[in-house]
């Protein structure tokens, strides 16, 4: 599968995942004063070969050269530029419970760009309290809230009753992302897309890897 950067460009889903890889490697880099960094040298660091790093980034032009290597700062802007995440981007998360909260306090977000600008609960006692200093809203509202503020990403972590309505009006309103934590498959309308965290299956993965027999 295939997606357009904000440039136009059309690269493989698994180039973007590594794209952000490097991004916030290279930020790290960064802030440890480092200016600049040979192909083989990030690609020891993110786990790559050379070869497909070079790969990756040759589709969108040259970022440094054989004597001193890639720019450090400038690459990590210009991978920022082409998949779109060089400018702060609002969001909304459905769901104000223990892993909504959690959530609303993780700091990562607004590093990488992202803002919970808006949060949704299907609980009608927390309709209008503010959490994290952002207001709750009822979902009877998340047609007009996402529209007037142009989400077009969207954080599940609420409960699973009503994900697929929650899904399909947050999409009529102009949502084309989900990021979906709870432990159900929904029908995605036409044009969007979903990255599913299942966490308990993580752990379920670990636990087998884990085990002691046969080793």
């Amino acid at each position: 599968m295939t997606a357009d950067t904000s440039k136009g460009r059309k690269i493989s889903l698994h180039t973007v995942e590594r794209l952000s890889v490097y991004r916030r490697t290279l930020e790290e880099l960064g802030h440890e004063g480092v200016e600049f960094i040979h192909s083989h040298e990030l690609a020891d660091l993110v786990g790559v070969t050379p070869a497909q790093l070079r790969r990756d980034l040759a589709t969108f032009g040259s970022f440094g050269n054989i004597a001193r290597g890639y720019d450090v700062r400038g690459m990590a802007r210009t991978i920022g530029q082409i998949i779109g995440t060089d400018k702060v981007q609002d969001i909304g998360l459905v769901g104000v419970g223990n892993l909504g909260r959690a959530l609303l306090s993780y700091g990562g977000f607004e590093e990488r760009g992202f803002h919970i600008a808006a949060i949704f609960d299907s609980d009608p006692e927390k309709a209008g309290r503010v959490f994290a200093g952002r207001r709750c809203y009822g979902l009877d509202d998340i047609e007009s809230v996402v529209s007037d503020l142009g989400l077009h990403i969207l954080i599940l972590a609420g409960r699973s009753e009503g994900l697929q309505s929650v899904v399909d009006r947050a999409a009529g309103a102009g949502v084309r992302g989900f990021l979906n934590f709870v432990p159900k498959i929904t029908t995605l309308p036409t044009g969007c897309f979903i990255e599913q965290v299942d966490i308990s299956g993580k752990l379920e993965k670990l636990s087998f890897l884990s085990r002691d027999e046969g080793r």
